[in-house]
């Protein structure tokens, strides 16, 4: 199996990976959406409350881990990206670097994708703490 072929299926299986993350963040954003409008018309139950916090603080955790991540795999794309420059000529390699350039994508997405979660779980929380 030719290594372009290998570097073209990896990227394609990010590229779902990517759209299939994305799929459950618009499910998470609609969640949200309708526990802002329940917290707006002030009639969150205590297991919405519960389920917020809760949330807040597994998303502020994820958020947290996927900052760590990016700071590591930045430097590490890059190397890879560097040695395939090398290892190959610069035709082979700009095919190759795909999978480096749609990883690197897919990793900022997430991060944001999480950040927003969070901030906005974090919003809701802290207007159910002024309601207090």
């Amino acid at each position: 199996m030719p290594i372009e072929l290998i570097s073209n299926v990896a990227s394609i299986a990010i590229i779902f990976t990517m759209l299939y993350r994305y799929l459950a963040y618009k499910k998470h954003l609609d969640v949200i959406k309708g526990l802002a409008s329940l917290q707006e018309e002030d009639q969150l139950t205590s297991e919405d409350i519960e389920f917020i916090k809760s949330n807040e603080r597994e998303y502020s955790e994820k958020v947290a881990k996927t900052e760590a991540n990016v700071k590591i795999s930045q430097p590490i794309l890059i190397l890879i990206a560097g040695v395939l420059i090398l290892t190959f000529s610069f035709q082979e390699a700009l095919i190759h670097l795909n999978v480096v350039v749609v990883a690197f994508i897919f990793m900022q997405v997430d991060r944001i994708h999480k950040r927003n979660i969070y901030g906005f779980l974090n919003q809701i929380k802290k207007a159910i703490k002024k309601e207090d």
